[in-house]
């Protein structure tokens, strides 16, 4: 009995096909993440008015500063005197160049006449070609030295003359850098001063604020005290380099009506005026593609896998901003996405 019932298993096993007894694979679980925008809570930042245009002052010349009028703060007018060298110094300079001047003058007129009392003693036969060869070089030599001696009289004249710092335009003294008793070289900054030009609003945002912010975002810029001025502003400028420590990109403002009523130096508080600022972001391991076409795995309602393009935007961290291509509420696969085809069924959610 035993033995016909193996038999008959055996048949049955030869004669039915493998694939009709075994069981359906199960499709394959999928780590997804679930769309979602998250709402830009910070909208009001502090910040403080700043000069459009801010010029960094210097001598032209060398010397030791002994005077500074103009203190930090100050509104100058084009043509003040914002800072002197030392003249004496610069005066025995010119004397010096001027003695020295004199001197090689002399040396170049016994040169000459040297040449020529050695020229005429070789006419006549009495001195020999190397005596008059001699002269010759020392009068061309004397004549450089007057050219030399010339070129430092024009340069300490010069100093002289560029002793004295003055203000190229209108506006407020907004930084010192340098103080009486200093010896400058040529170049080297004495003071900032921020003209007229206009007045701007310098805030600092994080990355999440960065990734929505529009070209030209409009902004609200309150001075901090009593009746404060409200003005409106537009941004101008995204500073490319964070700052290392907070992390933090500083923007420039332009204020309407150039910022009449805002002192430069003033705190205000800058409110970013977007209707709706919210962020979709996903992790950036989970697209693929190539760098002008970016894609996603989005599940369809009967969980098959369907390629979809997006747009990305600023990276904040390891997450990317989806700026198109995906609404909230949509299902993407953020592992094993190189293993998955288009339309391959997909089993149960499986939290990251």
């Amino acid at each position: 009995m035993t033995r016909s019932r193996a038999a008959a298993t055996l048949l049955f096993a030869l004669f039915v096909p493998f694939g009709a007894i075994s069981a359906e694979e199960a499709p394959r679980p999928v780590v997804s993440e679930i769309v979602t925008g998250s709402a830009m809570t910070a909208r009001l930042f502090p910040g403080v008015i700043a000069a459009t245009v801010e010029t960094p002052l210097a001598f032209q010349t060398a010397g030791r500063i002994a005077t500074r009028p103009v203190d930090l703060g100050d509104s100058v007018a084009a043509g003040t005197v914002l800072a002197t060298l030392d003249q004496v110094t610069l005066a025995e300079d010119v004397a010096a160049a001027e003695a020295g001047l004199s001197a090689a003058r002399a040396e170049a007129d016994f040169a000459a006449q040297s040449r020529a009392r050695a020229e005429e003693l070789h006419r006549r036969g009495v001195a020999p070609k190397a005596t008059l060869e001699a002269a010759q070089a020392k009068d061309l030599s004397a004549r450089a030295a007057v050219e030399a001696a010339e070129a430092d009289l024009s340069r300490a004249q010069d100093a002289a003359r560029y002793g004295t710092l003055t203000a190229p335009a209108a506006g407020i003294v907004s930084r010192i850098l340098a103080e009486p008793g200093t010896v400058v070289s040529p170049g080297t900054p004495v003071l900032r001063l921020a003209t007229a030009a206009g007045r701007e609003a310098v805030i600092d945002v994080p990355d999440e604020v960065l990734a929505v912010l529009p070209e030209a975002a409009p902004f609200s810029i309150a001075a901090r005290y009593e009746d404060a001025l409200v003005t409106e502003g537009r941004l101008r400028l995204i500073e490319p380099v964070a700052d290392p420590s907070t992390r933090a990109h500083r923007l420039r403002i332009t204020l309407a009506d150039e910022g009449r009523g805002l002192r430069l130096g003033a705190l205000v508080s800058a409110r970013l005026e977007l209707p709706q600022a919210t962020l979709l972001t996903l992790p950036r391991a989970a697209i693929w593609g190539t760098q002008a076409q970016p894609m996603v795995w989005r599940l369809d309602p009967e969980r098959r896998a369907r390629a979809t393009a997006v747009s990305l935007g600023q990276q904040i961290g390891p997450r990317v901003v989806i700026r198109s291509g995906l609404a909230e509420g949509d299902e993407v696969a953020i592992r094993g996405i190189h293993s998955l085809t288009e339309g391959q069924q997909l089993g149960a959610r499986v939290d990251p």
